[in-house]
């Protein structure tokens, strides 16, 4: 079915008043069985008319029936199993999207994001509230059922424009639900200039690399000092990190020496009153903790294999947002409005975005910044809500306005905070988000919630970004093997945030070359379809996730999260392979997909390679992983690739196959697999064979190609 532009549905009321104006009608329900064929799609957008805000600022309601189903997972911020389930910043999402299964949508939290329904038919209903220019939409369970409502969380009483709703997509396939239903809002006319999705974007190449982050280890003690002390440590490390972000403790809030120390507190879901107290006064670093300004810390890595630099920044200038009384440009104030007392932000126009986001980063590239984290973004629609007259507007202008800073400045951008479909909806240029609360050091219950929520959310926010998994410290006693092996899959920036002197080396190198390089599957890791609907906290299955890999292979990891612990089962089968394409674009997966023969599954942790023919079970105790590699067999060849890596294909540039002949090249030297399904393998090079099909092969590197053959 194709897309229809501003479709009114009959059973939408409308309601005017005598002066013109259309007031939202009693509740009415959309019967999406009515409007979503089989693998059909539906965008709902109202026309344009002037509409009265409700007293609850509502400026639409309606209720969604959805055909039968089985299964329903639904994303919001703060439900079940969250930091704290009761907190309700809402619309602000905070780092805090959860991809809840759910048994009723009768009560599900409000301020719903995404909806995915396992229909009894046997195919897939994807929902996405769609975010405009100037209002948004939401879900939320009221009793009755499911319900969708939207507004601009804005003091204005009327609202004038069109009203996009809803975009539907019913697929039999689970995957291709999600991305079209993207697809599909993006491409409608109303949210033109919106975003764009993921695959249209380019990587920046510093997140080719292996980085450093000063935040989890240090928080906001950072000075200069510590800054050089660790750039010191990484340039005389043996571990190869490229890049350094500055993380938050550097901003100029207007304290000084005098003022009390302030510590992040992050325990209940949200910064603590303190820091939200804390507002930007310039847009340089603090003069007391940086008093000769960023000049050392660019010049320390002048020499160093140290390439890139990355700065945090707030958002909203600071956590409580900007001071009345900044020393940022003095024409800046013509574009900042007042939002409560000593408190501003930018206005509601395009052009006050972009002139504050001009102003509060460019700075940064004058003083020699390559990237920048972005942290705070939901927080800011809150702190425009009922203060400004179009709370949307001034929010997605901010948005937009950020990423054009971007554009024009730098090479990259880490999205944080950002788990409203706002920030998901405007993000143009934006290429890399986070997608989980903050990983911890050392706390197994936050890891098994880090875990589940970092993958589960890329069904909804990898479609228009790359996930961010956030930084780790290797020497996690807990976590630490558990966390490199999750970063090497999920497709994102990986980044330390140990002590230099405290890098685990045999749990960090396997992720990458020994220039700093990745190693990185083709699309972000998703879970596989089964457990898009468990709970892996509760249910006694393992949560497994897959991602695709070059040369048509694939990762797959299953995690045992459960919390009480206990252990869990779960086996591996042929079909976990096909999934790994979920997140390619149709052209990625035409290219990546190929016949084969059979399958090889090669075990990462124990070393054993064996034909998939029947599933492989496999038992987990808690908080631990089964990490596979799956190889299509052609010809009777399988590529297993370099066994010191986490992603072992990915260290073969190239393996083409020409019947009983191979040729190999590596981006460095190593010693790599390959499986035979029978004969003697032989070449120019060293190889040896190590049983079960199994021969290792040593490559030069430098994509030199070697060729192997197969004798009788």
């Amino acid at each position: 079915m194709p897309v229809i532009p501003g479709r009114v549905p009959d059973a939408l009321p409308r309601e005017e008043t005598s002066s013109g104006l259309v007031l939202p009608g009693p509740v009415e329900t959309l019967d999406l069985a009515r409007h979503v064929a089989p693998g059909g799609e539906w965008v709902l957008v109202l026309p344009a008319m002037l509409r009265l805000q409700d007293d609850d600022g509502l400026l639409h309601a309606s209720l969604l029936a959805v055909p039968a189903w089985t299964r329903c997972v639904y994303y919001a911020p703060f439900q079940r199993h969250a930091i704290n389930p009761d907190l309700d910043l809402w619309p602000e999402g905070y780092n805090q999207c959860h991809p809840l299964p759910v048994r009723s949508l009768h009560d599900v939290k409000r301020g719903g994001l995404f909806v995915v329904l396992e229909l009894q038919s046997g195919d897939y209903l994807a929902l996405l509230p769609l975010v405009g220019h100037q209002s948004a939409a939401w879900l939320r369970g009221d009793g009755e059922g499911l319900r969708l409502e939207a507004g601009t969380f804005g003091a204005a009483p009327a609202f004038n424009g069109e009203l996009p709703l809803l975009a539907a997509v019913r697929d039999e396939n689970l995957y291709r639900a999600c991305a079209r239903v993207w697809s599909a809002a993006l491409r409608h006319p109303a949210l033109a200039g919106v975003g764009r999705l993921r695959h249209e974007k380019i990587y920046p190449e510093v997140f080719d690399h292996l980085g450093w982050c000063s935040f989890e280890e240090f928080k906001l003690n950072i000075d200069e000092r510590v800054i050089m002390s660790a750039i010191k440590g990484l340039a005389a490390s043996d571990v190869p990190v490229r890049w350094v972000i500055v993380d938050d403790g550097h901003i100029d809030d207007g304290t000084r020496g005098s003022s009390p120390a302030v510590e992040t507190q992050e325990g209940e879901g949200q910064v603590s009153t303190a820091l939200d107290a804390l507002r930007l006064h310039a847009a340089t670093p603090h003069p007391e903790k940086f008093p000769r300004g960023w000049r050392p810390i660019t010049e320390a890595i002048h020499g160093t294999r140290i390439r890139w630099l990355g700065l945090w920044l707030n958002f909203n200038g600071y956590w409580g947002g900007v001071a009345a009384r900044h020393a940022l440009d003095a024409e800046l104030d013509a574009h900042l409005v007042t939002v409560s007392p000593g408190v501003k932000l930018p206005g509601e126009r395009p052009v006050d975005g972009e002139k504050f986001f001009d102003a509060l980063t460019r700075p940064a590239r004058d003083a020699g910044f390559h990237f920048l984290k972005v942290d705070n973004q939901a927080g800011n629609l809150r702190k425009y809500a009922g203060r400004v007259p179009n709370a949307v507007r001034a929010s997605a202008s901010c948005r937009q306005g950020l990423d054009a800073a971007v554009r024009r400045h730098f090479e990259g951008i880490i999205g944080c905070m950002a788990h409203n479909n706002l920030c998901a909806f405007h993000q143009p240029v934006t290429q890399v988000m986070r997608c989980s609360e903050d990983y911890k050091k050392e706390d197994p219950w936050r890891a098994r919630h880090h875990l589940h929520n970092s993958f589960g959310n890329m069904l909804w926010l990898g479609q228009t970004v790359w996930g961010d998994h956030d930084m780790f410290h290797s020497s996690d006693r807990y976590a630490g093997a558990l966390m490199a092996r999750s970063k090497a899959i999920s497709g994102g920036p990986i980044y330390l945030s140990d002590s230099p002197e405290n890098f685990v080396s045999g749990l960090i190198l396997p992720l990458c070359f020994a220039d700093g390089r990745i190693l990185r599957p083709l699309a972000p890791a998703v879970p596989l379809p089964e457990s898009v609907f468990t709970d892996p906290y509760e249910d006694d299955n393992a949560y497994r996730v897959v991602a695709p890999l070059p040369h048509g292979c694939a990762a797959a990891v299953a995690y045992n999260l459960t919390h009480p612990a206990k252990p869990v089962q779960g086996a591996w089968s042929a079909d976990d392979h096909r999934h790994a394409s979920a997140l390619l674009s149709p052209a990625e997966a035409a290219a990546w997909s190929r016949p084969a023969e059979a399958l090889l599954r090669y075990d990462c942790l124990t070393r054993l390679a064996a034909l998939q023919n029947e599933p492989a079970r496999y038992a987990l105790a808690p908080l631990t992983d089964s990490f596979v590699i799956f190889s299509p067999v052609q010809h009777g060849w399988a590529l297993i690739g370099d066994p010191d890596k986490y992603l072992p294909p990915a260290a073969v540039t190239r393996f083409e196959i020409a019947g009983d002949r191979v040729v190999l090249s590596a981006y460095e030297a190593c010693e790599i697999l390959v499986w035979r399904a029978s004969g003697v393998v032989r070449s120019e090079r060293p190889v040896v064979s190590v049983g079960h099909g199994l021969w290792r092969i040593s490559l030069p590197g430098g994509d030199t190609p070697t060729e192997i053959r197969c004798l009788a």
